[in-house]
């Protein structure tokens, strides 16, 4: 992608998203796809030139994923770049030193790496003060890591983690220490993809940290600056992690009207009759209001005026549709909703998962009331 095309309303993008669909429409499965998504340049769109990336913007990757979920028909893959971008790479970009961005963030925008975010633990969840993981120094001046993680997308085969440890006493807002770990540091023990029934294609995995030792040079941000970097990951994370969902329910729309049109009952097309046009109008309007508010927020975004009320907004605006969208969706088709290939189903199953990763509805509510001052 050249200069010209860091906008994404110029001609340039334009054509570099349609060579994207057209490649999403057929891409290969897992690593390859992976690959061959960031060697396109995906995961380097939101990422300065200055970093390495192409400087397009947020709202240009918002695009990049609606469209590969829309073609590809893939709620995991683009959810699981989609994590490393907002909650890996952006840290990364905002508290790394630049030989951590050699190390890490360059190899993680060119797709030969994999990065996961490790915070969420079994008793701790978006409550931080609970938070077990320990980071301690030794004799030698270095930090030992125990305790575990749950739930780390990308997991089972990232090939470095940035991992929330706790190594003062105390708030969160100076108690915490974030560390990059790479795979296959001592100590670090990788769990097995956990089996769920949504997102399918995005690896979920646990954590065991038994003495895993690093450095000074491993923080990223230093001493005590974890709080800060959960926060400008969450930021960006609840803020356009749904990216794909519109695109997911912009195929699911489509095909709908192509059903509805070609089903006839009674001797008449489904989209003859009110009620199966008022949910088609319903479903529209649930996709085209959610598409509105996370791409105003993209460019909230790349105007450097994201806080995080707009974020926890769009991410519990983006969700609550979504599961709107897909209450009305298996009523299209009846009982052909339980077919495969109709999608129905999964598409139910990812909208009930959206509600509770990067923060469950009510602690965005939470943050949104806070906000206002309530």
């Amino acid at each position: 992608m050249t200069e010209r095309a860091t906008s994404p309303n110029s001609a340039e993008f334009a054509d570099w998203l349609a060579g994207l669909r057209d490649w999403a429409g057929k891409s290969p499965e897992g690593a390859t796809a992976w690959r061959e998504a960031a060697g396109q340049g995906l995961l380097a769109l939101p990422v300065p030139a200055t970093a390495g990336g192409t400087g397009t913007g947020y709202e240009a990757a918002c695009l990049a994923l609606e469209a590969f979920a829309e073609e590809s028909g893939r709620s995991g893959l683009p959810f699981a770049m989609a994590a490393q971008m907002w909650a890996c790479q952006e840290p990364l970009l905002a508290f790394g030193a630049p030989d951590q961005h050699s190390r890490y963030l360059t190899p993680l925008i060119e797709g030969r790496a994999v990065g996961a975010f490790a915070a969420t633990e079994y008793d701790s969840g978006s409550d931080l003060l609970s938070l077990r993981t320990r980071a301690e120094r030794d004799a030698d001046g270095r930090w030992r890591l125990n305790g575990s993680k749950t739930f780390v997308t990308n997991g089972p085969t990232a090939d470095v983690f940035l991992i929330l440890a706790r190594t003062a006493e105390g708030s969160a807002l100076s108690g915490l220490t974030a560390f990059l770990v790479p795979r296959g540091t001592p100590g670090l023990r990788i769990g097995k993809d956990i089996d769920k029934a949504a997102l399918d294609g995005a690896q979920l995995g646990s954590l065991l940290l038994d003495d895993c030792t690093v450095d000074d040079k491993d923080q990223l941000g230093g001493t005590g600056c974890g709080f800060a970097v959960l926060m400008h990951a969450m930021r960006h994370e609840r803020a356009f992690i749904l990216a794909p969902v519109l695109g997911l329910m912009a195929r699911a729309l489509r095909r709908a009207v192509e059903h509805a049109r070609a089903r006839k009952q009674f001797g008449q097309p489904l989209s003859t009759y009110d009620t199966i046009r008022q949910r088609l109008v319903r479903m529209h309007l649930s996709l085209m209001s959610a598409r509105e508010v996370l791409y105003a927020t993209a460019r909230a975004g790349d105007e450097d005026s994201l806080d995080h009320g707009r974020s926890s907004l769009t991410k519990l605006h983006v969700s609550t549709e979504f599961n709107r969208f897909c209450h009305e969706l298996p009523d299209v088709y009846g009982g052909y909703a339980l077919l495969p290939e109709t999608e129905a189903m999964t598409l139910m199953a990812d909208a009930v998962a959206s509600r509770y990763y990067s923060g469950t509805s009510d602690m965005q509510m939470k943050i949104i009331s806070e906000g206002l001052g309530l």
